[in-house]
């Protein structure tokens, strides 16, 4: 499976997140729902990509369903946006992107924890050369061996990213995880005038 994206992984049910998000940021955003949305958000969100609006959907995922994902149609996932909500609602979140080099993007993988009393964060990265960094306590099912490893590039990459997440009961390799049979919940930019 070809996965090149960003995500924030919330361990939280959808209907307390899509609240937090209104409460936070709600005028801000036009948020619609499609509460018979049954496809494949993979296929649907790509086809949205390019939309002229900067947006962004939280779904649960089948194989996970008391979590939300929030997938965004901009490549930093609105980050700090998140942060904010995070931040002003006591959420935690993991937030990660995968990019191999496959589309148009660098190569480039990072994963972010945030909680109110911790904070971590991992990045390494092809421009040109191998950047590897990381700040913060490791969390307890880091390899953190690998980070000790000659070969930047293989410290963090698609395949320990996605470890870690399906450590944490976020099998994105599984279809189900693209499929939802909950709720969608789309948030749209209101343009400042």
């Amino acid at each position: 499976m070809n996965i090149n994206v960003t995500l924030t992984f919330f361990p939280y049910d959808i209907e307390y997140v899509k609240d937090n998000f209104i409460s936070a940021i709600g005028a801000e955003y036009n948020m619609r729902y499609y509460d018979d949305y049954k496809g494949v958000i993979n296929e649907y969100y790509i086809q949205q990509y390019n939309a002229p609006d900067a947006q962004f959907i939280l779904y649960a995922p089948q194989n996970n369903p008391h979590t939300t994902i929030m997938y965004a149609n901009i490549m930093d996932g609105y980050v700090n946006l998140i942060k904010y909500v995070a931040k002003k609602c006591g959420m935690e979140y993991y937030n990660v992107s995968i990019y191999d080099g496959t589309s148009q993007m660098m190569e480039a993988y990072h994963f972010h924890y945030y909680s109110s009393t911790k904070c971590r964060h991992i990045l390494c990265y092809q421009d040109p050369q191998w950047v590897f960094y990381e700040d913060g306590e490791p969390l307890e099912f880091e390899n953190v061996e690998l980070y000790k490893l000659r070969l930047k590039k293989k410290r963090l990459n698609k395949e320990i990213i996605l470890q870690y997440l399906n450590h944490l009961g976020w099998n994105l390799l599984d279809e189900n995880f693209w499929r939802t049979e909950n709720v969608v919940y789309e948030f749209v930019e209101i343009p400042h005038r």
